[in-house]
């Protein structure tokens, strides 16, 4: 099989963007795709995208409630809102509130099970001041580095 990196690969199969960098691919029946362990990708953008300093966006809330194995209905209910505000929020024609967003970034950090100093940091990092000034700013784009031990299958 052959195999080559790609010093760059826009991933766009959680429903929004991220920019892999240094990622191994395959050729698999002719085509050239991405060699990596897809779960822990997933988790690694989970990560991202909790500590990410703006807003989450509509399309990332569905991709954290989908991860959570949650149905519209069962992740409004969550957060204390309808399943419609939830697909408002989906749809990117309304936002979750701010206590919204830093809600669901601790639940997915508790989901994750991840170590106290994580938890701190996210504490830190995502204040409701911070961000309710990053919703003026214009979104980050999301980027992970692969490594190679981590993230290969």
């Amino acid at each position: 099989m052959n195999k080559k990196r790609k010093k760059t690969f826009v991933y766009e199969a959680f429903g929004f963007p991220i920019k892999l960098i240094n990622v191994p691919m395959k050729q698999a029946i002719g085509e050239w795709v991405i060699d990596v362990d897809f779960e822990i990708l997933e988790k690694a953008v989970l990560r991202l995208l909790i500590h990410k300093p703006t807003p989450l966006t509509g399309a990332e809330l569905r991709f954290i409630r989908k991860y959570l194995e949650l149905t519209t209905k069962d992740f409004g209910k969550m957060l204390g809102v309808s399943h419609v505000a939830v697909v408002k929020w989906e749809g990117g024609k309304t936002k979750p509130s701010v206590s919204a967003d830093i809600y669901i970034r601790l639940y997915v950090i508790d989901q994750l099970k991840v170590k106290d100093k994580e938890f701190r940091s996210l504490f830190e990092e995502t204040t409701p001041s911070k961000l309710t000034e990053a919703k003026k700013k214009k979104p980050i784009p999301l980027s992970i580095n692969i490594d190679e031990e981590i993230l290969s299958a």
